[in-house]
C-alpha cells in the first residue's frame, strides 16, 4: 500500500461530535488528523477489492482513531453511538498509533491461528470486557450485534458465524437477550480453542 501525504497542515476542531451512524473517515479518504475518542463506540471496518468486510475493531472511549493529516485512511470509521472526539497533540500521537497497532496483531494472531468459534467467543469477550454491564447469569454486550456484524469482526461468512453461534448457545457459553443482544455466561479464555 502506498501512502500519500498532502503538505500543510489543517486546523482542527477542538471537539468534534458525530452522530450516531455518522461517518469520521472513508476508506481511501484522506486523513484530517488523529482523534481521541471521549464517549461512544466506533466501528473501525476495511472492504477488500473482492467486496469482503472486515470490522478490525469496534472501538470505545480512550481508543484513537483517524488518519495523520494528508495520509490515505484504508478503513472506514463510523459510529455506532452518538460520540465526542477531541483532536490528538502530536505528543499523544505516538502512544495512540502504538496501542492501534498492538489490538491489529492480535487481530492478525486470531484470525491466522484460531478457528471461527474461538475468534468469535474472543470478539465477543472484548465487546463484553469494554461495553458490557452485568446481568444474571453473565454480561450483556450493550451494543447491538447482527449476524453480519459478528461475521465481519470474525473475518468469517455469515453462515459460519450463525453455526458458531448456535453450537454456542446450545453449549450454553452464550444466550440471546433479545434480538442482536447477547449474554455471555463463562469466560472464554479457559475455553478449549474448537474451530
Amino acid at each position: 500500500m502506498s501512502v500519500q501525504v498532502r503538505h500543510g497542515p489543517q486546523p482542527l476542531p477542538l471537539t468534534l461530535a458525530l452522530r450516531q451512524h455518522g461517518t469520521l473517515i472513508r476508506q481511501g479518504a484522506i486523513g484530517d488528523g488523529l482523534w481521541l475518542l471521549e464517549s461512544g463506540a466506533l466501528r473501525v471496518a476495511t472492504v477488500s477489492d473482492a467486496g469482503h468486510e472486515l470490522v478490525l475493531d469496534i472501538l470505545g472511549p480512550g481508543h484513537g482513531t483517524g488518519e495523520p493529516n494528508g495520509v490515505l485512511s484504508p478503513v472506514t470509521v463510523r459510529a455506532l453511538r452518538p460520540c465526542r472526539l477531541s483532536p490528538v497533540s502530536l505528543g499523544a500521537a505516538a502512544d495512540l498509533l502504538a496501542a492501534r497497532v498492538h489490538r491489529a496483531d492480535a487481530l492478525a494472531v486470531e484470525l491466522a491461528w484460531l478457528g471461527v468459534r474461538a475468534r468469535i467467543a474472543r470478539r465477543l469477550e472484548d465487546l463484553a470486557d469494554r461495553f458490557g454491564q452485568p446481568v444474571e447469569g453473565g454480561r450483556l454486550i450493550l451494543l447491538p450485534l447482527s449476524q453480519d456484524e459478528i461475521a465481519g469482526l470474525a473475518g468469517t461468512s455469515r453462515e459460519s458465524a450463525n453455526r458458531a453461534l448456535r453450537a454456542m448457545v446450545a453449549d450454553g457459553e452464550i444466550r440471546m437477550a433479545a434480538r442482536g443482544r447477547y449474554v455471555l455466561r463463562t469466560r472464554f479464555r479457559s475455553v478449549d480453542e474448537r474451530a
